[in-house]
């Protein structure tokens, strides 16, 4: 069965979104701040709607994809929802307190509303195997179910708490923009020192592969609270920052990824943890926030 389905954002992830659904048979309307990135969709069967409360009238079920949780509440305010029977699904990326406010407030209005997270690429928007995960009571997911699996046939409702979706998406992109990053200043380090790039791949792939290894240990830990250095340890690891940032320093690289690493280790060599395993990293960076 089709739906009338609403996209608010025009971004890659929303052009996506769009497309899939239009290509599964839905009715679709776009409205974006930018009118002109929805042209493309237009040329496909979209129908544009001029602002937001247009938008949200047309349809059984309104995705949201923008630029923060500001931006979608702004929107939401103009589009003046407050007894109208939409359902709401918001997959825009925002801390978990912002979900949780703006959770509070949709739910003040009288709106079914989801809150979740695309945790697939643009590209793979759609195709089988793109995954999102959704927050919020588990009868108005039900409903949005049909639509959803179109865009991420991998979908998932990950409890009540929107914010604990949000910490899940921020969580996987912590880890995934800390190893391209990693991955980028190895690269930069390499070719300063006369090394291929591509040369480095098949070696730096497996060391991702052994990174994913050793974090399943961290993540262990951190919950058993235990530390063990039997295999690596913090004062070996500080001893290794303190060559890479040399080395980056004698090339004029930038050294500010490997330097906060380099200053962590040293927090917690100061705290007297110089045998305890990498897993002291995560106490160690906890006590950092407070």
């Amino acid at each position: 069965m089709t739906s009338t389905v609403t996209v608010i954002g025009a971004g890659p992830i929303g052009q996506a979104i769009t497309r899939a659904l239009l290509s599964a048979g839905h009715e679709v309307t776009v409205w974006n701040r930018t009118p002109e990135k929805t042209a493309p969709l237009a040329e496909l069967g979209a129908r544009v709607a001029t602002t937001p409360r247009e938008a949200l009238r047309r349809s059984d079920i309104a995705l949201i994809s923008v630029r923060g949780n500001d931006a979608a509440r702004d929107i939401l305010e103009q589009a003046e929802l407050s007894g109208v029977d939409v359902l709401v699904v918001n997959l825009t990326s925002d801390t978990p307190s912002s979900a949780r406010e703006l959770a509070g407030w949709m739910t003040k209005q009288g709106v079914r509303y989801l809150s979740g997270t695309m945790l697939t690429p643009s590209v793979l928007v759609g195709q089988p195997g793109s995954t999102a995960v959704l927050g919020g009571v588990e009868s108005i997911y039900e409903q949005a179910l049909p639509v959803l699996e179109v865009i991420a046939p991998e979908v998932a409702r990950h409890g009540d708490d929107p914010g604990a979706v949000a910490a899940l998406d921020l969580a996987l992109l912590d880890a995934f923009w800390g190893t391209v990053t990693a991955w980028s200043h190895a690269v930069a380090l390499g070719r300063a020192e006369g090394l291929n790039a591509n040369d480095l791949t098949e070696r730096l792939t497996a060391i991702v592969h052994l990174a994913a290894e050793v974090g399943a240990g961290i993540s262990q830990d951190a919950e058993l609270g235990s530390y063990p250095g039997d295999v690596s340890t913090i004062a070996s690891a500080r001893s290794t920052l303190t060559h890479i940032l040399h080395a980056s320093t004698d090339r004029f690289i930038d050294a500010g990824f490997p330097g906060s690493v380099e200053a962590l280790l040293r927090r917690a060599t100061d705290h007297g943890y110089h045998d305890d395993g990498p897993s002291r990293l995560v106490p160690t960076i906890a006590r950092a926030a407070h």
